[in-house]
């Protein structure tokens, strides 16, 4: 399968429902090249939603994770509070920074199977500040940001904690 603008997919070799692509640049990390996953397309009536959904991701860039990152700041902010900042052999002074501690590892696509059911980028991260949870920035139709959490399965916090949409919200 040919999903624009990433290209062919495979499936995972551990994970047959979903298709993997070869690492893509992309521009949010300035053209730094990430493997995207699909999961539930062939299960989906609409495969052009998740085209547009990565069509929209494409045209976010530095700009808009700068903007992310002032979220991101704020998780790890939180990570701070609760296990105190003289557990970490590190200290983030300020949003403009975070990044520095993230490495992006992959971008998954899929479709949330309840309430609004747009399809969602999610970019999977670890963070030096949670190794074992790791971070999640995800994008509601490839551009508007939506969340940004540990890795937890969720697209958004509505979903995370069960509440009605009206309450969601892009963090804790």
């Amino acid at each position: 399968m040919i999903i624009r603008p990433i290209g062919k997919l495979e499936r995972d070799p551990n994970i047959p429902e979903w298709l993997r692509s070869a690492p893509v640049p992309v521009p949010y990390f300035g053209g730094l090249a990430l493997p995207f996953v699909l999961r539930g397309i062939e299960d989906d009536s609409a495969p052009s939603d998740f085209e547009s959904a990565l069509t929209a991701f494409f045209r976010i860039g530095p700009t808009e994770r700068e903007q992310a990152g002032h979220y991101v700041f704020r998780v790890y902010r939180q990570v701070v509070e609760v296990i105190g900042e003289g557990d970490l052999d590190f200290s983030i002074p300020s949003a403009s920074a975070v990044w520095d501690f993230v490495t992006p590892t992959e971008i998954h696509v899929s479709r949330r199977h309840r309430r609004d059911r747009s399809v969602y980028v999610e970019i999977l991260a670890e963070c030096q500040w949670d190794i074992e949870h790791g971070l999640a920035v995800v994008y509601r139709g490839g551009s508007t940001l939506s969340r940004v959490s540990e890795q937890d399965g969720h697209l958004t916090t509505s979903d995370a904690l069960d509440l009605p949409e009206e309450r969601d919200a892009i963090i804790l």
